[in-house]
């Protein structure tokens, strides 16, 4: 979880339950244009298979871009993941609502109960309204 991320974990834990672990592991992508890096969510499973693998993926990647892809970490380890280690990429985009993700109008007042996290907040004040308005949303 990014620090600038207004997260509520007992939200998380509500949605888990539609997402089981499998053998490969699965995680989540939380944006329809790729897994946005504010609030990641691994398996296990999945995070054994990038322990395992992640070599696999700096080497096929590197090959792809003939160096460096010049991506962030989290279209990496989601290229990675879905594409090369083939762990289970599974969509919920009530995980994360933020700027870069087509946010619906309104979204920074923070009162969606249906949201684990919103993003970015990077003053205090922003950040501990949207905190407030969060956990008082029913």
């Amino acid at each position: 979880v990014d620090p600038d991320a207004v997260f509520i974990p007992q939200r998380l834990r509500g949605l888990l339950s539609a997402h089981q672990e499998t053998h490969e592991g699965v995680y989540l992508n939380n944006c329809k244009f790729g897994l946005h890096g504010p609030l990641e969510v691994f398996s296990r499973n999945a995070v054994k298979a990038w322990e395992k693998g992640r070599h696999q993926c700096l080497s096929y990647f590197d090959d792809l871009c003939n160096g460096d892809c010049m991506w962030g970490e989290d279209m990496f380890i989601d290229q990675c993941l879905w594409k090369v280690l083939y762990v289970r990429r599974e969509n919920n985009f009530r995980l994360l609502v933020e700027d870069h993700c087509d946010p619906p109008e309104g979204w920074k007042d923070c009162r969606d109960a249906t949201h684990v996290a919103f993003h970015p907040f990077k003053d205090q004040n922003g950040y501990m309204d949207c905190m407030q308005s969060a956990t008082s949303a029913k």
